[in-house]
């Protein structure tokens, strides 16, 4: 059988449909086609274009002029001028206008115009797109507005920013910076090397810094010293990260600068407070020394003789007393004496701990020693001085500092230590002196200090400010199973100790002995 040939489509069907699809994209695409005849003024208006500007087909088409009035005044003429030259010079035409339509709304439209020319080449019709762009218009302002918040931020934010290439050269930098330095970008941007940026005691640090920071691409808080125009100085604060390109090569720098100026000064201030404070601390210190060495003095002075004339009364009075009444006071009499020797013995006690006698005309060591053997007697408590490797003459400050800080570290060993033997060692080298006091006690945890139930270890904060306002430091080590140990030393700086003339052990090798009770 034959094929059957289907019938041609029908056109108006063919042209329906392509219409319809036509309608179905502008409205996909928010845009509407017009036409306007040049000699008639009239118009055409696509259905989708009644919707861009919210007129009721109803109304009918408008013409030019009465369309015109749905633009705002700034787009009113720029429009008109448009249509204008697209008729008289026969040029295409693309614009962007703002349209205020019937609701209130304000929308965007972007418009094309083209001339279409007869036979001898007049223009006699216009026709052309109108699109709805409010969207893309509303992106685009958001983000001029974000670039220009960026941009700001990045040219007047509180700190400096520039950026270098691989050769140092900068490449960008911000306002901030232009401002605290007093240059021009121009006399800056691709001609200057960051390093003439910097004072010249910072360029070689500088050049050091920049090589490693290509490497590792990291640079964090360098103090650093700007170079302005007119010659001054200012500190700041760098750090910079690197921009690497997709191999890992280094191609720039971002660098934030802050101004470092008012911290510098405030540390310079505290250092010098500190300073300060040492000095006032060292000099009470002193202060403090002179006066227990003055007040034992004079309470071995004035009480002293007496007490020996007392002793020497008291036996006398027993010689001459007749036999009979002596025998019946001779009780009272070894009383007598037995509270004046207690006595004696008690001032004797209060002077060392005043300020021992021997730490002045005998040095450090020899009164440890002799303290050391006193606090053995005392407490039972075996004391053993080593200074095999001490050769240094100290200052009489830093020699009252040890010998107190001695004393009480002892003193605590025997309220609370349990301790059966005391180790002191003395010794010094080229560049430290240091001295440690250790013993074989129950211990304590260090963390536990100052908490609830505790006692506040004002003995340990005594010690440590002594040793620190002279300079020094000190450290703790203590465990309930191995003892207590404390350690001071000292930095030896040029001229401030100096080697005995004699040497230590000339007057103190008797020290190394144990110093407790026989």
């Amino acid at each position: 059988m034959p094929r059957e040939i289907p019938d041609p489509p029908n056109t108006e069907e063919v042209l329906r449909a392509s219409e319809a699809r036509l309608h179905e994209a502008q409205a996909v695409g928010r845009m509407g086609d017009w036409e306007l005849d040049r000699d008639t003024g009239a118009m055409s208006w696509s259905p989708q274009l009644f919707r861009l500007f919210e007129r009721s087909s109803a109304q009918g088409t408008p013409d030019l002029n009465e369309a015109l009035g749905y633009y705002s005044l700034e787009s009113v003429e720029h429009t008109r001028a448009a249509f204008w030259e697209a008729i008289d010079l026969g040029a295409r035409q693309e614009l962007e206008q703002s349209v205020l339509l019937p609701s209130g709304a304000q929308r965007y439209h972007a418009t094309t115009i083209v001339p279409v020319r007869d036979l001898r080449g007049r223009v006699y019709k216009l026709y052309g797109t109108t699109q709805d762009i409010t969207e893309r218009k509303l992106a685009e302002q958001e983000l001029r507005r974000k670039t220009f918040e960026i941009e700001d931020l990045y040219q007047n934010a509180p700190c400096g920013y520039y950026s270098l290439d691989a050769d140092g050269m900068i490449i960008r930098v911000n306002d901030t910076l232009l401002r605290w330095l007093g240059y021009e970008r121009e006399e800056i941007v691709g001609h200057m090397r960051a390093f003439e940026l910097f004072s010249p005691a910072s360029r070689a640090l500088f050049g050091q810094v920049f090589r490693t920071f290509k490497r590792t691409g990291v640079l964090r808080n360098m103090d650093i010293e700007l170079l302005r125009k007119d010659g001054s100085s200012m500190q700041v604060l760098l750090s910079s990260t690197a921009i690497l390109d997709a191999q890992g090569r280094f191609v720039a720098s971002r660098t934030v600068l802050s101004d470092n100026t008012d911290r510098k000064r405030l540390e310079l201030e505290r250092a010098a407070h500190a300073t300060r404070l040492a000095e006032l601390s060292r000099h009470m210190v002193d202060v403090q020394e002179n006066e227990r060495r003055k007040f034992a003095a004079e309470l071995h002075d004035h009480t002293s003789p007496n007490l020996a004339a007392l002793q020497l009364t008291l036996a006398n009075l027993a010689r001459a007393l007749p036999a009979p009444v002596l025998s019946e006071l001779e009780p009272l009499l070894d009383d007598a004496q037995a509270l004046l020797l207690d006595t004696t013995t008690g001032i004797r006690d209060i002077c060392t701990n005043l300020r021992p006698a021997t730490l002045d005309y005998a040095g450090l060591i020899p009164a440890v020693q002799d303290y050391a053997q006193q606090f053995g007697l005392r407490t039972g408590i075996t004391v053993h001085l080593d200074t095999t490797h001490f050769n240094m003459q100290l200052p009489s400050n830093v020699q009252s500092l040890l010998f107190r800080i001695t004393q009480e570290a002892l003193t605590n060993c025997a309220k609370h230590a349990r301790a059966r033997n005391v180790r002191i060692h003395l010794e010094n080298g080229d560049s430290r002196l240091l001295m440690a006091v250790a013993d074989d006690g129950i211990g304590f945890d260090p963390h536990q200090l100052g908490e609830s139930g505790t006692t506040p270890g004002l003995g340990l904060i005594t010690m440590k400010e002594r040793a620190e306002f002279a300079g020094g430091t000190f450290a703790l080590k203590s465990d309930p199973q191995t003892g207590t140990e404390i350690r001071v030393s000292f930095n030896l700086q040029a001229g401030e100790f100096r080697k005995h003339p004699r040497g230590a052990r000339s007057f103190a090798h008797e020290a190394t002995t144990s110093a407790g009770p026989a």
